[in-house]
């Protein structure tokens, strides 16, 4: 199988599909490409089905439509005889001179490179390429590579002059420099976010220094301090007997409680503080 953006360096057999079977020759091809269909086919094999030389092959194949020995389309083809669509074994054929010239190993990033070099030439889709490299510190990735070939678009324009290779390279190797510096920062300030102590709730009488109202705050957020359930239970009867007597909602008288205890142990604080 082909990946979104680099090599299966594997090479092996082709995928069994039930295709298989019914891929007998219907459609004789001369003796000569015969041989041609089965050199290719052992291309593909030794050096997976990824590889620059994959792609040449599959390009011979289709090219010359030797598929049709098996009596299938060139879709039904790519399927049934490697377990790759079409669409990714197009895209690998139009990649394969550039990885075959400039050398790079990785179809998803030489696929960057395509419309330059099929519209301006080898030597600046050469020159973007290293450019990219240097500016990425020898680590290229097909976003910055992405990012250095849109750059140069734009400084080209529609239908101007290509610029020389060397001013393709050092608009590269900048723009890359850039992207590659961008990321960085942004990366470190999403670590640095994740690490930053989540801030500390304020205790209640500094709020009441500071004007806040927290007279109806819970009071699991004026204290990490919890009280046992054992203290909870009576707390409650207490309450539930006191709304008995009085008529008033329990909750009510819960609030009022707290508002209580809240001034006069908050005051006490504040004083033992001061």
């Amino acid at each position: 199988m082909f990946d979104e953006n680099s090599n299966s360096d594997e090479g092996g057999a082709p995928a069994t599909t039930e295709a298989d079977d019914a891929g007998k020759p219907v459609s004789p091809l001369s003796e000569e490409d015969r041989l041609l269909l089965s050199q290719c086919e052992g291309r593909i094999q030794a050096f997976g089905k990824a590889a620059a030389d994959a792609g040449e092959a599959f390009d011979t194949i289709k090219d010359k439509e030797l598929h049709r020995h098996y009596g299938m389309t060139w879709a039904e083809y790519t399927m049934a005889r490697w377990g790759v669509s079409v669409s990714q074994v197009d895209r690998l054929i139009a990649a394969a001179p550039v990885m075959r010239e400039l050398s790079i190993p990785n179809e998803g990033t030489a696929r960057e490179l395509v419309p330059a070099y099929r519209e301006w030439g080898a030597d600046s889709a050469r020159a973007l390429w290293d450019g990219t490299k240097e500016g990425s510190e020898n680590k290229p990735t097909a976003k910055v590579l992405r990012a250095a070939v849109q750059s140069a678009k734009e400084k080209i324009g529609e239908g101007k002059k290509v610029p020389a290779p060397d001013k393709l390279l050092s608009l590269a190797r900048k723009t890359v420099a850039r992207v590659v510096k961008e990321d960085a920062a942004a990366k470190a300030e999403k670590a640095a976010a994740k690490k930053a102590p989540a801030p500390a709730p304020a205790a209640a009488g500094e709020a009441e220094k500071n004007g806040a109202d927290t007279s109806s705050a819970p009071a699991g957020e004026a204290s990490a301090w919890v009280l046992p359930d054992s203290a909870v239970t009576e707390f409650s009867r207490l309450f539930v007997a006191q709304a008995e007597a009085t008529g008033r909602p329990p909750e009510e008288i819960a609030i009022e409680a707290y508002d209580v205890l809240r001034k006069h142990y908050g005051t006490a604080g504040d004083q033992a503080a001061a």
